[in-house]
């Protein structure tokens, strides 16, 4: 009987990488979207290259890391979230003296339809 949940236990998750101070997991895939759960050390960065070529929404579980942009940027606190769409490159920095925890949404359509 299909009860309509569908569990993925952390374990499950469909594969993760670790590269100078962040640890990245894809916690969830599916045809139209991955989620992402990254953990910063502090002192580290990543760029908008790592999450692909689609939409991308950034949801601040820890920490307060930096998102900058060639003519901006933004101090984000937990809680709050950040939308870039694929066509801007960006950097994260986590500068502060604690982990950062971001969870991202990635939204492959978009990256799809461009190619198309």
């Amino acid at each position: 009987m299909d009860s309509g949940l569908k569990i993925v236990r952390r374990e499950q998750s469909a594969r993760s990488r670790q590269h100078r101070g962040v640890l990245t997991e894809v916690i969830y895939e599916c045809d139209v979207l991955e989620i992402l759960r990254t953990e910063m050390e502090t002192g580290s960065t990543c760029d908008s290259l790592e999450f692909g070529d689609s939409s991308t929404v950034h949801f601040v579980i820890g920490g307060t890391p930096a998102f900058r942009m060639p003519h901006q940027s933004a101090d984000l606190m937990p809680g709050d979230s950040i939308i870039f769409n694929a066509e801007r490159p960006y950097t994260i920095l986590n500068d502060a003296p604690s982990r950062a925890v971001i969870l991202s949404v990635l939204y492959k359509v978009f990256a799809m339809e461009k190619r198309a």
